[in-house]
């Protein structure tokens, strides 16, 4: 069988790729452009999932790669990872009361096999006072984070509930990926 790649260097979609409890290994893309439009396109999202898989699968050839983009998406408009704790501060108080939707394109690329799919969750955040979301952009946790959280850190609190896959909140919807695998012969 051939090795199971995950093409990212996301620490977060490592812990999660540890749940299929298949043997695998991570090669990053390389230079790879992540440049979104500001307005959320399904097909560019996919476009960019398949870049990243097709980009890792070029050098591992004889591997099956799962390339995947996570973003977050408020009124149509693409809220990417913040730039500067301003602009975390932004997003998040943009977030606050609203509902939202996190969108995960994930690509796979192998010599036998190839599929796509976009999973979304929505998620509703609670009213958050401004002081909370300050301090919040200010510890540099969002930084690096898709709209400026985590939900699987003290970003939770901020998150009154979703509707859809936890996991894809993180960046991996793993039981669908797991299903899609599991579907097409991969244990």
């Amino acid at each position: 069988m051939a090795r199971l790649i995950l093409g990212s260097s996301s620490p977060r979609r490592k812990e999660l790729f540890q749940l299929l409890r298949i043997p695998f290994e991570i090669v990053p893309p390389e230079g790879v452009e992540e440049n979104l439009s500001e307005r959320y396109s399904e097909a560019e999202l996919s476009e960019l999932s398949h870049r990243k898989a097709q980009n890792v699968y070029l050098r591992r050839p004889n591997s099956i790669v799962v390339g995947a983009d996570t973003v977050v998406v408020l009124d149509g408009f693409v809220l990417g990872k913040p730039s500067s704790v301003d602009e975390a501060f932004r997003m998040l108080s943009s977030l606050t009361g609203k509902t939202h939707s996190v969108y995960t394109s994930l690509s796979v690329v192998s010599e036998k096999i190839a599929f796509e799919f976009i999973e979304e969750t929505e998620v509703t955040f609670r009213e958050v006072p401004e002081r909370v979301l300050r301090e919040y952009a200010e510890s540099g946790i969002a930084l690096d984070k898709a709209g400026a959280y985590g939900i699987q850190d003290y970003g939770a609190l901020f998150v009154k509930c979703i509707s859809g896959d936890f996991y894809n909140v993180m960046g991996l919807p793993v039981g669908r990926l797991w299903q899609e695998l599991h579907s097409r012969g991969v244990e």
